[in-house]
C-alpha cells in the first residue's frame, strides 16, 4: 500500500500545474541581464568633442531678427521686424515732396502716422485707459485734419485717416457680434446700427448677411498670425505679403458683393505686393503708373455717362462732369503695409502716405484687421455713392462679336 502511495503522489507531481512553476525555479534557468540606466551627468562635467550636449550648444538658432537682417531689407519700410511700434511714427513708405514735408517732421508734438494711438495694456489697466476723453482726442483728430487741408489733402483722404485714428476711441461694429468676438473690448461695439460702421451695407438685420459680414472681419483678424508664420517658416510662393494682398482682395470681393456694386469694373484702389528686396522707389513708381490708369478710367467713365443724359446735340459740358473721386493705394512689403492716396485733381502731386502698419509685431494682429477692414468699408461705401454717377450697366458690358 505504501508502494501504491508513492507511485500516486509521483504521477500527481508528473501532471499537477505546479509543475512549470518548479521548473522555471531550476537552478539552470537563463539569467536576464539588468537594463543599463543611464548615468545623469552634472552640469559641469566635460563632455567629448563628439558629445550631443557640445552639438547642441553649438546650434544656432534662427530667430526672426536673424532672417530679416537689415542687408536685405529696402531702406524703407522699416528694416526689420526687430523695432519698437513707436518706429512706424514719422516713417514713410513713400517719398514725399512739396507740401508733405511739413507733415513729415518726426518732431515730439507731430507724429502723423494713424496707430500712433494704438496702446496695448492689460486689462488690469484697460479700465483706466478706458477713461480717455474721447471727445478731446476728437477735437485733436479735428486739428489735424485742419493742418492736413491745409497742406492739400483731399477731404476724402483726411476722412480717412480722421477714421483709422479713430479705432479703439469709437464704436464700430454692431453689438450683435459681441458673442463672435468676447475678447474684444465692449466700446468696439454698439448697438445703434448708424454709428456702426463696419457692417453690411444692407439688409443688416438678415441673418446671413450678417454672418458673412462677421466671417469676412474674423479672417482678417487671423492675418498677423499667417503672416508671421510665412517669416519664420521661409515659405517661398505663400510669403508674408502674398497674404496680406489676399486678405485684402478677399475682404473686398466681399465688401463689393454686399455692396452689391460688383457689376462696376472699376476700383477705388490698387494693391501693389512685392518682396522685400524690390526697392521703395520701383514701388512707387509702379504704383502711381496704376493710379493715374485708374483715373483716366474713372473720367472716362464719368464721361459716358453724362453722354447718356445729355442729348447728342447738347452734349455734356465740362462742368457737369463730375470729378474723379480721390483714389488709393495699397503697397505691401514683406510685413509692412501702407495705405496711400493719389488726388487726381492734381496729377503731380505726390503720393500721401496715409498710414503705416506692421504684421510683424505682435499684439497688434486686431489694430491692423481692423484698419484694412475701415479702408475696404469706406472705399465700398464710396462706390455706393458714385454709382449713380457711372455708366448704365447695359452700355459697359462687352459686346459679343456676332461672327464668333
Amino acid at each position: 500500500m505504501v508502494f501504491l502511495k508513492n507511485a500516486a503522489n509521483r504521477l500527481w507531481e508528473y501532471v499537477s500545474p505546479r509543475k512549470t512553476q518548479q521548473r522555471r525555479n531550476k537552478d539552470f534557468k537563463g539569467k536576464v541581464a539588468a537594463l543599463p540606466s543611464p548615468s545623469i551627468r552634472r552640469a559641469g562635467a566635460s563632455d567629448g568633442a563628439t558629445s550631443s550636449l557640445s552639438k547642441v550648444k553649438t546650434w544656432s538658432v534662427e530667430t526672426l531678427n536673424a532672417v530679416d537682417t537689415a542687408v536685405d531689407m529696402p531702406p524703407s519700410p522699416p528694416t526689420s521686424l526687430n523695432h519698437s511700434f513707436a518706429e512706424l511714427e514719422g516713417d514713410t513708405l513713400i517719398n514725399s515732396e512739396g507740401n508733405d514735408e511739413a507733415l513729415l517732421r518726426t518732431d515730439a508734438d507731430e507724429k502723423w502716422d494713424a496707430n500712433e494711438e494704438t496702446v496695448l495694456i492689460d486689462e488690469d489697466r484697460y479700465q483706466e485707459h478706458k477713461a480717455i476723453d474721447r471727445k478731446e482726442e476728437r477735437m485733436r483728430r479735428e486739428a489735424q485734419g485742419n493742418d492736413l487741408r491745409a497742406a492739400g489733402w483731399t477731404e476724402d483722404a483726411i476722412f480717412l485717416f480722421q477714421k483709422l485714428g479713430m479705432r479703439g476711441f469709437e464704436p464700430l461694429m454692431p453689438y450683435s457680434w459681441v458673442e463672435d468676438f468676447k475678447s474684444l473690448p465692449m466700446d468696439l461695439f454698439t448697438r445703434n446700427m448708424d454709428k456702426a460702421f463696419i457692417k453690411p451695407a444692407y439688409d443688416t438685420l438678415k441673418s446671413t448677411v450678417d454672418f458673412r459680414a462677421f466671417k469676412a472681419l474674423e479672417e482678417l483678424f487671423q492675418l498677423g498670425s499667417r503672416v508671421r508664420d510665412a517669416v519664420k517658416q521661409k515659405v517661398a510662393i505663400r510669403t508674408p505679403e502674398w497674404h496680406i494682398r489676399r486678405a485684402v482682395i478677399e475682404y473686398d470681393r466681399w465688401a463689393i458683393k454686399d455692396g452689391r456694386v460688383q457689376n462696376i469694373n472699376l476700383s477705388l484702389f490698387e494693391v501693389l505686393s512685392a518682396d522685400k528686396g524690390i526697392r521703395t522707389e520701383v514701388m512707387e513708381r509702379n504704383m502711381r503708373r496704376r493710379l493715374e490708369k485708374s483715373a483716366a478710367a474713372w473720367k472716362k467713365a464719368l464721361r459716358v455717362r453724362e453722354d447718356q443724359t445729355y442729348d447728342v446735340a447738347e452734349g455734356p459740358s465740362e462742368s457737369n462732369i463730375p470729378k474723379v473721386p480721390t483714389l488709393y493705394g495699397i503697397l505691401v512689403s514683406h510685413t509692412i503695409m501702407a495705405f496711400i492716396s493719389y488726388d487726381t485733381a492734381t496729377p503731380d502731386a505726390p503720393l500721401r502716405t496715409i498710414a503705416i502698419f506692421d504684421f510683424g509685431l505682435e499684439g497688434f494682429d486686431v489694430w491692423n484687421a481692423l484698419a484694412i477692414a475701415i479702408f475696404v468699408i469706406h472705399c465700398r461705401n464710396r462706390m455706393i455713392e458714385l454709382q449713380d454717377f457711372l455708366p448704365y450697366i447695359e452700355e459697359t458690358a462687352e459686346i459679343s462679336d456676332p461672327d464668333l
